[in-house]
């Protein structure tokens, strides 16, 4: 089954941008695909058939404050 996610990230310029790339890129590009990332909102939506915790798990690693908004 197949989820969409959007998170909130203290993102603050494209470098944090690319670090929420790098996280997530390393769970795997087939098994999460980043449909948008947009640091003037500080959203990032994915779509994954991992749980959300797990991307909320990896996201954590860029040291940034992040919560799930839906």
């Amino acid at each position: 089954k197949i989820f969409q996610y959007v998170f909130e990230m203290g993102m603050t310029c494209g470098g944090c941008a690319n670090a929420a790339r790098r996280v997530l890129g390393k769970l795997g590009e087939d098994k999460v695909k980043i449909d948008d990332i947009n640091v003037e909102t500080k959203k990032i939506t994915v779509t994954t058939d991992l749980p959300a915790s797990d991307i909320l798990e990896a996201l954590k690693k860029t040291g940034k404050e992040i919560k799930q908004l839906q």
